[in-house]
């Protein structure tokens, strides 16, 4: 049962994904990106780990496609006038993207080339590497530097950001 609803929501994940590429309008685009980010949640969910299920939703979907839609309608994006030639789009990339990443899927999921998946995750590992504990150590022992700055870089770039659309 789980497996099911795992290659469901995969099927999901993957359609919303072509879905951000072949949309034409840029904010149907950010929404689509948005389901993706929540059915990537589902599927962390699914596979245990609850605390990067909840960082997802927050940080890609909640603060980061916020700001990407809040970019959009600032700057006023229209649709590009594509033309309609199937050979033209294809060397638009799209098509070629698309085969791309169906091609690596299916070289890392049937376990074959330089990018075949090797090991396999234990109970014990997947519980040891799904808990927060070891991720707030790492953060507020070892490296509590490097997230002050890049906090504080984050702040300033926000700040600049604010400053630079109210000057205009």
């Amino acid at each position: 049962m789980e497996q099911a609803l795992i290659l469901i929501c995969s099927i999901i994940a993957i359609g919303t994904a072509v879905m951000v590429i072949f949309s034409r309008n840029t904010v149907h685009s950010a929404m689509w990106m948005i389901g993706n980010c929540f059915i990537i949640a589902v599927l962390f969910l699914l596979l245990r780990f609850q605390f990067i299920a909840i960082l997802q939703v927050i940080v890609y979907a909640g603060a980061i496609m916020m700001f990407i839609i809040y970019a959009i309608m600032m700057l006023n994006l229209r649709v590009s006038d594509e033309s309609a030639e199937p050979l033209k789009n294809l060397l638009n990339g799209r098509y070629l993207l698309v085969a791309l990443l169906l091609i690596g899927m299916f070289i890392i999921g049937v376990g074959f080339g330089p990018l075949a998946l090797k090991g396999s995750m234990t109970d014990q590992a997947m519980t040891k590497f799904g808990e927060v504990e070891l991720l707030a150590n790492y953060i507020f022992a070892e490296g509590l530097l490097p997230f002050e700055l890049v906090s504080v870089l984050l702040t300033a770039a926000i700040v600049g950001s604010v400053y630079l659309a109210k000057k205009n």
